[in-house]
């Protein structure tokens, strides 16, 4: 008790030690068990996740740089399919002849040569109109292109 009383015991002794101002923990041996068995939980620990993030860094990079190839190649094709498209009107009537010849054909398997028939009418309709534009067919458009009698 005069122990104590006199804060010479070991339980004084587990307070801060206030070194320069600074406050620090007393520190524990190192043959203790539980701050050995926290050490390799924490190396382990960091392992562990080192590994994770090797691998990772690995596969996305991977996965970058396949992704950056296939943005080079659609980036390609896309300007040809811009330039082809915008030259569209030299290969007009070939492309109108393609799109109702092969919408006709597959339309005339599936259901018949009348159903055929009708599809590729359509379609080449509606290749003629993307490629050449449609002119203002409303009903009565008709009467300004008749010459009128004076």
């Amino acid at each position: 008790m005069a122990d104590q009383a006199s804060g010479d015991s070991s339980a004084a002794s587990s307070t801060p030690i206030k070194n320069d101002g600074v406050a620090s923990p007393k520190k524990n041996s190192i043959n203790d068990p539980v701050q050995r068995l926290v050490k390799q939980l924490v190396g382990m620990t960091n392992c562990a996740l080192a590994s994770i993030e090797e691998a990772t860094l690995e596969t996305s990079t991977m996965f970058v740089s396949r992704l950056r190839e296939l943005s080079k190649q659609g980036v390609y094709i896309a300007t040809r399919a811009l330039a082809t498209y915008e030259h569209r009107g030299q290969y007009g009537a070939p492309i109108v002849a393609s799109s109702a010849a092969i919408v006709g054909g597959f339309v005339a398997m599936r259901k018949g040569k009348i159903p055929g028939v009708l599809a590729a009418g359509m379609a080449g309709a509606a290749a003629y109109g993307n490629i050449y534009g449609y002119e203002d067919y409303s009903a009565t458009s008709w009467r300004n292109s008749v010459p009128r009698k004076e």
